[in-house]
């Protein structure tokens, strides 16, 4: 495979198909008039995990617009470049201000909303890791959320506002996280602050977070602030509404199942919708792309993804018309949290945003509609995309021309390669049935089947090692070193490895053999 091509002619349009689309776009959007149709498409930037180079950013952004977007949604993490007090919360490889500077000309360029999220409560791991700030943690041993009943960790959290804010002073909206504060309520000061003020754990929450905003509208008054609202679901309406929250934020809620319904939400979305009507005057919807299938998935689902946001435009109707729905924000997971290995890297989920985009943009789905055959095009394949690739993809493109096309195509290839490894080890009998540890211990095994599971080994072995060279370089060109590093070692290192040494053994036995008809002749 030779070297990902990551240059300007990869996002050339092509002017009839695009007109096309936008011929259809617009007969879709007033085939659809009767029902809301938010107007912001933000795409998700989760730069905690794999955060691209932004040379490479600089060439899909256009894609992510011809394709329907309106805005990005940047998860910073540890990709900001954070100084002074803050200077430890920066990563080895965070942008600087200039790249952060060059980021926002881009979306402005391509006339796009900029919506940068800090965390603020939860999946503060970035932050907490340091033993500067551990002091901060609710629970001592956990690293991922804050004690808001700690003075000093609202001061921490200031100054990263303060610090985003100052890199993005034209920004409209600002999303501050807030999601999944799975440890809340639990240390000593926060019991004791609740029994005295007699407050729920959801009181508590509501506290901080209500600071938390008061102190963007006293200082940022011409910006909006946007907050997951999965904390929000098991919160009374009454204390929402003696808070004032409604006010203050607009939700964006949230859910990447292709059903959106089970143990996911605890309560239904009718109830959901009448509440969240009741308090706030507007809302987001957050979907997913990509990382909502797994923690250390590197396929992407397609289909999943798809069905995903025809879910969500089913449910358009049922949202009250009183509660305007802002947009949509599709959301890209690089990592499940700040410790979790990568799932899929964004080159190899361009078609499923394309896909996913225009599907919110046409307002449907199906497998032989006019703009799959289009969106496939336009990336550069002759044939429809596949929306079914797992566990194995019966054909693997060797096309696609557009940036990260080649990376694209590797991940599709270490998907059957994985699953032809996993079934040698699982599933092939002469491994599985003559090579056991057992047999080998006793030296009791037969040359014919030994000499079967090299030959199988060898090619298995070979073939990893081609596409980690193949990969090697392509990660090279979208990612820096450490990333490229981490990836190639969680996904290759063990197959290689393991190969190497059922390689090792069942040479020795055979040379067990070799040295006996030695002895013997």
């Amino acid at each position: 495979m030779a070297s990902l091509d990551t240059t300007q002619k990869e996002v050339s349009l092509h002017t009839s198909a695009e007109e096309a689309m936008e011929t259809e776009e617009a007969g879709s959007s007033q085939a659809g008039a009767e029902r809301q149709n938010p107007k912001h498409r933000l795409v998700h930037l989760d730069l905690k995990g794999a955060p691209p180079k932004i040379s490479y950013l600089a060439q899909v952004i256009p894609l992510f617009k011809k394709f329907g977007a309106t805005g990005l949604l940047v998860e910073y993490e540890d990709m900001f470049p954070y100084n002074g007090e803050l200077r430890e919360l920066a990563g080895a490889h965070a942008y600087s201000q200039e790249e952060i500077q060059q980021l926002q000309e881009l979306a402005k360029e391509h006339d796009m909303l900029y919506v940068p999220l800090v965390q603020t409560f939860g999946h503060f791991e970035f932050v907490l890791k340091h033993d500067k700030f551990r002091h901060l943690r609710e629970v001592d041993m956990y690293p991922m959320a804050l004690c808001p009943s700690n003075a000093e960790s609202l001061v921490v959290v200031k100054k990263m506002i303060d610090q985003l804010m100052a890199a993005h002073p034209d920004v409209r909206y600002l999303h501050i996280g807030a999601d999944e504060v799975f440890h809340l309520a639990l240390c000593k000061a926060c019991k004791l602050r609740m029994a005295e003020q007699m407050w729920s754990d959801r009181q508590l929450f509501l506290d901080h977070i209500m600071t938390v905003l008061s102190y963007i509208k006293v200082m940022y008054p011409n910006v909006k602030a946007i907050m997951w609202d999965d904390m929000l679901r098991e919160t009374s309406m009454a204390h929402l509404q003696a808070y004032g929250i409604g006010e203050m934020v607009e939700p964006m809620v949230w859910c990447y199942l292709p059903r959106l319904s089970g143990t996911f939400l605890t309560v239904s979305f009718e109830d959901l919708w009448k509440k969240y009507a009741a308090v706030f005057k507007s809302a987001w919807i957050g979907t997913a792309f990509k990382g909502a299938t797994g923690s250390s998935q590197y396929i992407v689902p397609i289909n999943y993804h798809l069905q995903n946001h025809l879910a969500w435009l089913a449910q358009l109707d049922n949202i009250p018309s009183s509660l305007t729905v802002q947009g949509w924000a599709l959301t890209g997971w690089s990592r499940y949290d700040h410790y979790a290995t990568h799932c899929e890297l964004l080159p190899a989920a361009i078609p499923s945003l394309a896909l996913c985009l225009q599907t919110v943009v046409h307002g449907g789905f199906t497998e032989d509609c006019a703009f799959h055959r289009k969106v496939s095009e336009e990336l550069g394949f002759s044939q429809t995309l596949q929306v079914q690739v797992v566990p194995k993809i019966k054909t693997i493109a060797q096309e696609g021309r557009f940036p990260g096309a080649k990376l694209f195509q590797a991940v599709h290839v270490l998907v059957n390669l994985d699953a032809d490894y996993i079934e040698f080890l699982n599933g092939d009998s002469r491994y599985t049935g003559w090579m056991t540890d057992y047999h080998v211990r006793k030296n009791f095994t037969n040359p014919c089947h030994l000499e079967f599971i090299i030959h199988v080994a060898s090619r298995l072995q070979e073939e990893f090692s081609k596409l980690h060279r193949e990969m090697d370089s392509c990660l090279s060109e979208v990612y820096d070193p450490s990333t490229v590093e981490e990836w190639l070692v969680v996904h290759f290192k063990s197959p290689i490895d393991k190969l190497s040494e059922i390689l090792g053994t069942a040479k020795t036995q055979i040379e067990r053999y070799s040295s006996k008809n030695t002895c013997s002749s």
